[in-house]
């Protein structure tokens, strides 16, 4: 990718959209992706935990998160391709040193962050071990790995920053400072991941951390290298621990 120029951001925000604008981001994205997963857990009863079942979750993400930024979002005009960096894509390769150097702070700090609040409010992390559920279904193998890897390792983040960085954090920015922007675009990703209250603890952190970078950057592609790495380096650990408890039960408690 070769660099596109970043032009400077107006300080006076120019309003494209209005609240109703928002308001479908926020329907056809939070709205449908949440009643589509209720919808297809009635159903689906205790197979929950199935890779099938996982798939079907990520695709729904992609759907109504991705699609969402793209038909409403860019669609209807709210805001660019070519804005938020995307395409032609805006890239520097010295980028790559700082998601690197972002990820490797990230991760640890996300994780005990992620345990730190389930015990303080519910006292254990059975909401945790629910979540791991979607990336690491009963029966998981290398046809598992792979698939969550490509979804939730690639194919989520781009959808996810799409929507939270490249619709919301823009509408936001369109009438509101940085910071207000920052922290309320990260809120909302947060509640996004609402299932598992340490989950949202740690995506707040991520959120603010991908605003800021989207801001200072305006390419939606660093933030989408940062998510992607995060959780590829996620799910890869979470594999690996499951292989190393299979070769060798006595470490068990890594799983």
């Amino acid at each position: 990718m070769e660099a596109n120029p970043i032009e400077p951001r107006s300080d006076t925000p120019r309003r494209r959209t209005n609240a109703w604008d928002l308001v479908i981001y926020l329907v056809c994205g939070f709205g449908l992706f949440t009643a589509a997963g209720i919808v297809v857990g009635y159903f689906w009863g205790s197979q929950t935990n199935s890779l099938l079942y996982s798939v079907m979750v990520f695709a729904f993400n992609l759907v109504f998160f991705g699609g969402t930024a793209l038909v409403m979002g860019v669609g209807r005009g709210k805001f660019s391709l070519e804005e938020i960096g995307l395409c032609p894509p805006r890239w520097k390769w010295s980028w790559l040193g700082l998601a690197v150097a972002l990820v490797v702070l990230l991760l640890p700090v996300r994780a005990g962050l992620g345990v730190l609040v389930e015990y303080l409010l519910r006292g254990n992390l059975d909401s945790l071990m629910l979540r791991s559920q979607l990336v690491q279904p009963v029966g998981a193998d290398w046809l598992s790995f792979g698939v969550t890897l490509l979804f939730v390792g690639i194919l989520v983040p781009f959808s996810e920053e799409l929507f939270f960085r490249g619709a919301i954090y823009s509408w936001l920015r369109d009438r509101s400072p940085v910071w207000v922007s920052v922290l309320i675009s990260a809120a909302l990703f947060g509640l996004g991941h609402a299932d598992s209250l340490g989950v949202v603890a740690s995506s707040f952190v991520i959120g603010v951390v991908n605003a800021l970078v989207f801001e200072k950057t305006r390419s939606i592609w660093v933030p989408v290298v940062i998510h992607a790495a995060n959780n590829s380096l996620a799910i890869i650990l979470v594999y690996l621990a499951s292989a190393l408890v299979k070769l060798m039960p006595g470490l068990a408690f890594l799983h």
